[in-house]
């Protein structure tokens, strides 16, 4: 798991910093076309909360081992308008919000970034961004899921967005 001890990289900074992601950082060239293959294709946001409604409360652990889980307010927020449009495209972020546990399974966290001091953070540990490869029309694109760390641990993590970008490994 990432180092909080590193330098951390400014809040706003993590879209950019995936243009410099490359299939290497997730495994072998297989390999990532395997793990950016998606299992469901829902067309609809109501196809898309149907899907996110059964990990509801299921703890979910990415490739390093970090364990989040989603709530219901979590599935409103990745299917609102704010989550959506920030997405490159609806077609992606529907498929990557129908595909979250796989998405989240293969994610990776390279880097760690401060959270925004703009916004309130008292109940906050810290906030992670993890990236997942996700093959959308043919090509492997990034999606970026953004963790929550609740300061009481009896909250745990929780899988606060997702945001497909427009960044493509090659």
């Amino acid at each position: 798991m990432q180092d909080y001890n590193l330098k951390k990289e400014p809040w706003y900074s993590s879209d950019g910093a995936a243009a410099s992601l490359r299939i290497s950082d997730f495994g072998s060239s297989e390999q990532v076309r395997d793990m950016a293959r998606m299992e469901r294709s829902p067309k609809t946001y109501a196809e898309a909360r149907k899907i996110l409604s059964g990990f509801v409360g299921t703890p979910l652990m990415n490739s390093s081992g970090l364990h989040a889980t989603l709530s219901k307010n979590s599935i409103e927020k990745i299917l609102s308008d704010t989550g959506g449009t920030g997405s490159w495209n609806l077609g992606r972020h529907l498929l990557a919000a129908g595909n979250l546990d796989k998405l989240y399974a293969n994610s990776i966290e390279p880097w760690s970034f401060e959270m925004n001091p703009n916004k309130n953070n008292d109940s906050l540990k810290g906030i992670r961004r993890l990236f997942a490869p996700m093959e959308y029309e043919g090509e492997i694109v990034i999606v970026k899921i953004t963790v929550k760390e609740m300061r009481n641990p009896k909250d745990g993590s929780r899988i606060y967005t997702i945001k497909t970008l427009d960044v493509f490994l090659e």
